[in-house]
């Protein structure tokens, strides 16, 4: 059975930026370099598998994530265990 990770973009900003927030919700290693080549190499190789990581947009912003996204799509497309899915919640409509 696969674990599955939400990470709900309105939580972010409890964090003092975006890698501190990855690097809480899914457990990455104190050594974890909070830059996307780091955001790699512990998606493709350190968290526990199989895993499904779901990106919430509940939130509007003016920050772009489209890389940290479009890696996440990636790895999922290189790890058989590791799926990726994006939402939008416009449940504040």
């Amino acid at each position: 059975m696969s674990d599955i990770i939400e990470l709900r973009l309105s939580e972010a900003k409890n964090y003092e930026g975006v890698h501190d927030w990855l690097a809480a919700k899914l457990e990455l290693p104190a050594t974890y370099g909070r830059n996307l080549d780091a955001l790699w190499d512990c998606l493709t190789g350190y968290i526990d598998l199989p895993k499904t990581i779901l990106w919430i947009n509940d939130i509007e912003t003016t920050e772009d994530y489209t890389a940290i996204t479009d890696l996440f799509e990636e790895a999922s497309g290189e790890c058989d265990q590791l799926s990726f899915g994006y939402l939008v919640d416009d449940n504040d409509e």
